[in-house]
């Protein structure tokens, strides 16, 4: 299985209200570059952007691969609706630590200006040591 880092911007959408409701969010599978391609078990790490938080929070598991948005009470900017989008079940507790910021990201390797980024061997591990709690 494969992991990625996704940017949340929380202006758009609540994220953090979604995954604590839901128990997870749902994600386009298009992008400026084109189309993503997760796998159902492909893991993606949630960076939270927002004036509070800005670091990666949430350890997600890709559940499918063609599903329907539901969440349209947690957008804050016009409802999207997609019929074949990813939807993604937290499968971790929230990181709460300090660490995650977009600087320690630059240090290993993550780009700060990213959206969506795979994730090498080394920077899947450093960012797994993070979530030791699996759900």
């Amino acid at each position: 299985m494969d992991s990625y880092i996704f940017i949340a911007k929380e202006n758009r959408i609540d994220h953090i209200r979604c995954i604590q409701e839901l128990g997870g969010c749902y994600w386009w599978k298009k992008c400026g570059r084109g189309e993503r391609h997760l796998q159902i078990g492909d893991i993606v790490y949630l960076f939270i952007s927002d004036k509070i938080h800005n670091r990666v929070m949430y350890r997600l598991e890709v559940v499918d691969t063609n599903s329907t948005r539901d969440d349209a009470k947690y957008w804050k900017t016009k409802f999207e609706p997609d019929n074949s989008c990813f939807k993604l079940q937290n499968v971790s507790s929230v990181y709460t630590g300090v660490g995650l910021t977009r600087n320690e990201l630059e240090l290993h390797g993550i780009k700060r200006k990213i959206l969506s980024k795979k994730l090498d061997a080394k920077q899947s591990a450093w960012l797994e040591s993070h979530f030791g709690n699996i759900k």
